[in-house]
């Protein structure tokens, strides 16, 4: 399943959450589709995902949460949505 994952801080949290994602290594077994991208001064980044356990996405999650509020929205492209509702 493809996921839409936003995730904020606080103006507080800016200095060490740019310190932590340097050095951040991913640990779950997910793919990557769109890349990380950050929304300038809003203090919010996102990306998109596919994995088939939550739990393999859990494990970089979890590990922020001390410093920022995730997200996490399942997601199906318009196409693929429109073929699975198309009468045939």
């Amino acid at each position: 399943m493809k996921f839409l994952v936003i995730w904020w801080w606080t103006p507080e949290h800016d200095k060490e959450v740019t310190e932590r994602y340097v050095k951040w290594k991913g640990q779950g077994k997910y793919k990557l589709l769109y890349p990380t991208s950050t929304m300038i001064g809003r203090n919010k980044a996102f990306c998109v995902v596919e994995c088939e356990d939550m739990m393999e996405l859990a494990k970089d999650l979890l590990v922020w949460t001390d410093v920022v509020t995730w997200d996490v929205i399942p997601i199906e492209s318009s196409r693929e949505l429109v073929a699975k509702f198309r009468p045939t």
